[in-house]
C-alpha cells in the first residue's frame, strides 16, 4: 500500500483509516474513529502518543484526521524516545482479545434440523504502529463491561459484554468505522428445539477483512449444536460468505482455531 501525506481535512462517513500515512514534524494529529480520539506529535527523536473515547452517540460514524495547533492540555501524552524517530505510522483493525457476549433482538427459537443467520458487529481495537510495524500501543476502541458466560462460576470463561445485537438481516446492521460485521450461521442439530437469547462469538479466532467500500468485516462463522455435546462445534470460513465481494484481509487471528474445535456459544451464566 502506498505511503500518502496525512491533509489538513479528510473526512468521510467510512474512511479507510488504516492506510499508511507520513506524519510532519508541524503541530499535532488529530485521528478520529468513531468515539475514539488517537493524538500524535512526532520530532526528529520521539513520538508523542494520546487517546480519549467521548460518549456522543453523535460520533459513532466519524472518521477524522486533522491538524491541531497544539496538543490538548487535557491529555496525557505518552512519550516514546528514538535515535531517529520514523516518519510513517498506521492504525490497524484488530478484534478484541475475548469472546464477545451479544443479545439477539429477542428470544430464538430453533427447531431441530433448522438452522438460522445472523449479523453481528462487534467493537474493534486499534494497534498503532510505526515504520516497520513496529507496534507502539493498542487499544479497545470502546471500554466493554466484562461478563461471565457458563453454567457456573467455576466453569466458563471470561468474555465482554458488548451493546449490540445479532440481527437478522444485514440491512438492520449499522455499518459503522469502529466495528467489524461477522455472518453468523446457528444450526441445531439436536432432536429439541434450541432456545437461545445471548451468543457467545468467539472473536479472537477472527480476521479482518476491509471492503472497497471501506466497511469491515470478518470472516463467516458456523455454530452447530448437537445433543452429543454441550458445547457448538465451530466452522470458520477462511473467507467472507459468497456475495460479499471486492475484500482484502487486513488483520489476522490473534490465535488459530483448532481443528474440529468446541466453543461455549448459547448457555451460561451472565454477570453484566
Amino acid at each position: 500500500m502506498a505511503l500518502s501525506e496525512l491533509q489538513a481535512t479528510d473526512a468521510l462517513p467510512l474512511a479507510d483509516w488504516w492506510q499508511p500515512r507520513r506524519l510532519s514534524e508541524q503541530g499535532c494529529w488529530h485521528i478520529a474513529i468513531g468515539p475514539f480520539s488517537l493524538y500524535l506529535e512526532r520530532t526528529a527523536g520521539e513520538w508523542l502518543v494520546s487517546h480519549q473515547r467521548h460518549n456522543d452517540e453523535e460520533l459513532l460514524h466519524r472518521v477524522l484526521q486533522e491538524q491541531l495547533d497544539d496538543r490538548p492540555d487535557s491529555l496525557t501524552f505518552q512519550r516514546y524516545v528514538f535515535r531517529k524517530a520514523p516518519l510513517d505510522f498506521r492504525l490497524q483493525p484488530c478484534l478484541m482479545d475475548r469472546p464477545v457476549v451479544v443479545k439477539t433482538r429477542q428470544p430464538v427459537l430453533i427447531p431441530p434440523g433448522e438452522s438460522i443467520n445472523f449479523y453481528i458487529s462487534t467493537p474493534l481495537c486499534v494497534r498503532l504502529l510505526l515504520g516497520n510495524d513496529t507496534q507502539l500501543q493498542e487499544w479497545p476502541i470502546l471500554r466493554l463491561s466484562d461478563t461471565w458466560f457458563g453454567p457456573s462460576t467455576r466453569v466458563g470463561e471470561l468474555c465482554y459484554a458488548a451493546k449490540t445485537h445479532a440481527r437478522h438481516s444485514l440491512d438492520e446492521v449499522p455499518l459503522r468505522p469502529h466495528r467489524a460485521v461477522t455472518p453468523l450461521t446457528i444450526s441445531n442439530q439436536c432432536k429439541t428445539i434450541l432456545s437461545i437469547d445471548k451468543v457467545s462469538l468467539p472473536v479472537p479466532l477472527l480476521s479482518v477483512f476491509e471492503r472497497s467500500d471501506h466497511t469491515l468485516w470478518t470472516e463467516a462463522v458456523t455454530l452447530v449444536h448437537e445433543a452429543t455435546q454441550p458445547l457448538a462445534k465451530l466452522k470458520i470460513e477462511r473467507k467472507l460468505p459468497t456475495g460479499i465481494k471486492a475484500a482484502q484481509r487486513i488483520t489476522e487471528p490473534r490465535q488459530q482455531a483448532e481443528k474440529n474445535a468446541f466453543v461455549r456459544a448459547f448457555t451460561g451464566i451472565f454477570s453484566d
